[in-house]
């Protein structure tokens, strides 16, 4: 449903809303005046020069009339109760040889009342009745229904009905295009809510992996030239130049991933995107903080979607992020193994290590391995992290180059 029809079945709906509102005054009037105009009508007519068999009118006729005519005050709200009074006080009229007047004609408002606001069936019901009635009538041969009369009636009242049963049909599309429009603005509305919460998540991840490891890096560089600023002025001075490079790093990508966030046109793939090509550079500044790394590249390299080479780039980065802030360890390894489905990607060390852990387990306190899992989620892949036999650490994923988006 396009803006435009779901803007106009809104409008249908108010006005049917305001409708509803409105009906039992408006009702209440046509009842009265239905009646008031029913009993005029036999009370001032000249039954004699209609059909010299009327009788004239009396009590009775006139509250059978009276009754009637109010009845059509309930024409919506009791729709097939109004039509059920309004025929049998017709009959009690006629059947009596009295002169059924001005209710001729309201009986066609009476089944068109009952074709419009009730369901189908009961419409046809009290069509197949009104004309059942009025061809027992014509065989009783009552005043004033001839064979004309009788070919007249039937054709009134077949359109009637079919007016009635129109307007039915249209109200219940309007309500269904107006129910189809809500449901649609509702999915609409969750579906933003949700991408804001995914894409808030998405950044949440970037700036957590950025910083996380560069200040790994530059706590670890600190620390080493505060230990020989005095004894290898040479050593400290590179600790504060990779300390330097670092922190322009981290910045130049925590700029960008904010740049993001304030521009409400921004493309994502503007954000610098890493890729496993770029692993060697990672190594190398975590090998200057002092551990000791071998990267290696197995398979038929090639070059994979963008989602999947950042997402292989930020398990390097966390593993050894954690090597650097945790384990101890002297010697990590890093291999990465592309595959005929994808690409696998395994980090390694050999550190204080910690309680076996089963895949998809989070180990730790921070975010770092639950945004991992996160991630490798999202590309339909496995990822599995722990401490086999309580020695070291390990972390494995498995990327599928098929994005299979789980859901």
């Amino acid at each position: 449903m396009t803006g435009r029809e779901a803007e106009q079945a809104h409008d249908h709906g108010a006005w049917a809303m305001l409708g509803r509102r409105l009906s039992p005054c408006l009702d209440l009037a046509i009842g009265l005046t239905a009646a008031a105009l029913s009993v005029a009508s036999l009370l001032g007519t000249d039954v004699g020069s209609v059909d010299a068999r009327l009788e004239p009118a009396d009590p009775f006729s006139v509250a059978a009339t009276l009754v009637a005519g109010l009845s059509l005050a309930w024409r919506r709200r009791r729709p097939v109760a109004a039509f059920v009074v309004f025929v049998t006080c017709c009959l009690l009229v006629t059947l009596t040889g009295h002169y059924i007047g001005l209710l001729s004609v309201l009986l066609l408002f009476s089944l068109y009342s009952l074709a419009a606001h009730s369901r189908r069936r009961n419409g046809v019901t009290g069509l197949v009745l009104c004309l059942l009635v009025f061809i027992g009538l014509a065989l009783l041969d009552v005043p004033d229904l001839g064979t004309s009369d009788l070919l007249q009636a039937c054709a009134l009242l077949l359109t009637a009905w079919a007016l009635g049963d129109a307007i039915r049909s249209r109200r219940t599309q309007q309500s269904e295009r107006l129910r189809i429009a809500e449901q649609e603005a509702a999915t609409a509305r969750e579906l933003a809510a949700r991408a804001v919460v995914e894409e808030r998540l998405r950044i949440a991840r970037e700036l957590h992996d950025i910083v996380a490891h560069s200040m790994s890096l530059i706590a670890v560089q600190a620390g080493v030239g505060g230990h020989v600023i005095r004894s290898d002025v040479a050593a400290a001075e590179r600790a504060l130049e990779i300390i330097a490079e670092t922190s322009r790093d981290a910045l130049t990508q925590t700029r960008s991933m904010l740049g993001l966030l304030r521009a409400d046109d921004a493309d994502p793939a503007a954000a610098p995107l890493q890729s496993i090509d770029e692993l060697e550079d990672l190594v190398r500044g975590v090998r200057a903080a002092g551990v000791d790394v071998v990267l290696t590249v197995t398979g038929p390299v090639r070059t994979l979607d963008t989602a999947i080479e950042l997402t292989a780039y930020r398990i390097v980065q966390e593993s050894l992020t954690n090597v650097l802030k945790h384990s101890g360890a002297q010697l990590a390894r890093v291999t990465v193994a592309y595959v005929d489905d994808g690409v696998d990607v395994e980090v390694t060390d050999g550190g204080r290590g910690g309680s076996p852990a089963r895949a998809g387990t989070d180990v730790s306190s921070g975010h770092g391995l639950t945004g991992l899992r996160e991630r490798v989620r999202l590309l339909g892949g496995t990822l599995e992290y722990g401490a086999p036999g309580g020695v070291g650490f390990r972390v494995a994923a498995h990327l599928p180059s098929s994005m299979v988006v789980a859901s």
